[in-house]
């Protein structure tokens, strides 16, 4: 039983091996672009903007109204029995009054560009999304190649203490104990290659690629940390901000209908030409002429739609100073998590690694030496591997919290450094 679990474990470990070194290295701007050419949400969003434009098109007409024409024929009935044919054409045309397609115009543009910034919105949430992901991947794979190095360390420490046991150095419980810990920490390495595929799942599924494409994430989850000053990030965000941006032009856009409705308060008059032809004693007469037809605004001025959209236009404003709000609360938390976890990786850079991963490299040979117990071994291991899997956690948290800012800002935190 136990060599097939090795058997598989092993098998899976060469299959996976295989998939990652014939797949082409995908670096973050890669998947950047990937995601703007690929990714099914963005694309379904951006539809929006083309329905807009269609608005817009719409709006641009000379004239909103098709002509009209109207044809009739009926008998008449003359004198002795007599009889003859009535004709009669006429074609007629609403006029628009007041300025109206200008006002259409500007509605229709103010609807364009808040299309336009929740489409941006949409991508701006959707690759905050990709390189979450991204760099999960990339911190889950040295998870999993860290945890692969204390199996491979664990596995050479058995075989020492075989043979420990065997030249009558230790007692087979050593040995017994060796075997547990190696078993454990290749169940360690299978979890943690388990949920290095999961994350690769979700990454595939924002690339818009199918479960079992290949792909093999390629960067560097270390950055050199940044300060930011708070008030310099809000300041930048309330300006950038696609969501913020769309809530004011959704204010402007229920200001130009306002106007709009306004205008249509102004009656269409119908501008009509005929012709006819009626049978007579004497013989056909014909008759032609024009005329003007105007609805009078007594019963419907629009009322109903002009307060509707006084309540719509309040409640955008409302929007507005929400998203505010909304904006400066999401800066400041992500801030507060960004600083924390930059402390976080500074500490461990300055008084933490480079001890742990110099005292890596001693414990195997210090305990072939006799110089370290298994006991000690293990104690120490388990210190070191626990500092490194810490370190690993908070550049994952850092990276994380990094993302998260930039979310938050709506623009490359470049623009709001402080060094």
């Amino acid at each position: 039983m136990r060599r097939t679990f090795e058997t598989l474990f092993l098998l899976t470990l060469v299959f996976f091996r295989q998939r990652e070194a014939t797949a082409e290295p995908l670096t973050l701007p890669r998947a950047l672009e990937i995601v703007e050419q690929k990714n099914l949400e963005l694309l379904a969003a951006r539809q929006a903007v083309e329905i807009a434009r269609g608005r817009l098109v719409k709006a641009e007409y000379l004239n909103p109204f098709n002509p009209e024409v109207a044809g009739e024929a009926g008998q008449r009935r003359l004198g002795a029995g007599g009889s003859g044919t009535d004709y009669g054409v006429a074609l007629s045309q609403e006029v628009e009054v007041a300025g109206q397609r200008g006002k259409r115009i500007d509605a229709a543009r103010a609807n364009l560009a808040r299309a336009e910034q929740l489409v941006r919105d949409r991508t701006r949430l959707v690759e905050a999304e990709l390189k979450q992901t991204f760099f999960a991947t990339l911190a889950r794979r040295r998870r999993r190649d860290l945890l692969q190095h204390v199996e491979a360390l664990n596995r050479r420490v058995r075989d020492a203490s075989h043979a420990r046991v065997k030249a009558g150095e230790s007692p087979v419980m050593e040995s017994n104990l060796a075997e547990i810990r190696y078993g454990q920490s290749r169940k360690e390495t299978l979890v943690a290659e388990r949920d290095y595929e999961v994350t690769l799942l979700g990454l595939k599924r924002l690339l818009n690629m199918p479960p079992d494409g290949i792909l093999d994430p390629s960067g560097e989850l270390r950055a050199t940390p940044t300060t930011f000053v708070l008030g310099t990030l809000i300041a930048r965000a309330t300006e950038a901000r696609p969501d913020l941006l769309a809530s004011q032009r959704e204010v402007g856009r229920v200001e130009a209908e306002t106007a709009l409705t306004q205008r249509l308060t102004i009656p269409n008059p119908t501008l009509e030409a005929f012709y006819r032809e009626e049978a007579g004693f004497e013989g056909a007469e014909h008759i032609a002429g024009a005329g003007i037809r105007i609805p009078l605004p007594v019963f419907d001025r629009r009322q109903g739609e002009l307060l509707a959209l006084a309540g719509r236009r309040r409640q955008a404003q409302f929007d507005v100073d929400s998203t505010v709000r909304t904006v400066e609360q999401e800066v400041a938390a992500a801030y507060q998590a960004y600083e924390a976890a930059r402390r976080e990786v500074e500490i461990f850079e300055q008084n933490i690694l480079g001890r742990a991963e110099e005292n890596f490299g001693f414990i195997e040979t210090a305990y072939r030496a006799g110089k370290l117990d298994f006991f000690q071994f293990v104690v120490v291991q388990n210190d070191l591997v626990s500092a490194q899997l810490s370190y690993l956690e908070s550049l994952a948290a850092f990276r994380e919290a990094e993302v998260d800012l930039e979310q938050a800002v709506g623009a490359p935190l470049g623009t709001g450094a402080s060094r």
